[in-house]
């Protein structure tokens, strides 16, 4: 009898420690989808008039908002390079290799043809945050 009470403990704790994990893996699984989040174009200027090599280019300004518990999807810059600047909030960023970083406010960042990426609001306010950007569309 003493073996098996021993036994169901061993084994409720192994339940817990198992469930207790069941988030964590959960968290690093990129999201295909944006939630929470908004996106404005601020300005937009054509580069080929500018630079002729950059034809078919624009230079965007761009608001971005996630809000608290929301996160934007799992994509790449290989077209699109960009430079951030929060705003207000903590941007949480993750990479497929599971590491992850927070940009404050007053800090920037430079994405470029090499990263791939998701981002997420973990705090309780919402991240607002200032992207310029060469991309194809206006």
């Amino acid at each position: 009898m003493r073996m098996r009470k021993g036994m169901l403990a061993g084994a409720a704790s192994l339940g817990l420690v198992l469930i207790g994990t069941q988030p964590l893996s959960a968290q690093l699984v990129p999201p295909t989808t944006n939630k929470g989040a908004t996106v404005k174009t601020i300005a937009s200027l054509e580069l080929s008039s500018q630079i002729p090599e950059l034809s078919g280019r624009y230079l965007r300004a761009r608001m971005r908002t996630i809000e608290p518990g929301g996160n934007g999807a799992l994509h790449s810059h290989r077209e699109l390079p960009v430079i951030l600047y929060i705003l207000s909030g903590t941007l949480t960023v993750c990479t497929p290799d599971g590491n992850c970083s927070d940009l404050r406010e007053g800090q920037a960042a430079a994405e470029g043809k090499d990263v791939t990426h998701w981002t997420v609001n973990k705090g309780s306010m919402p991240v607002r945050y200032l992207q310029l950007e060469v991309g194809k569309e206006p």
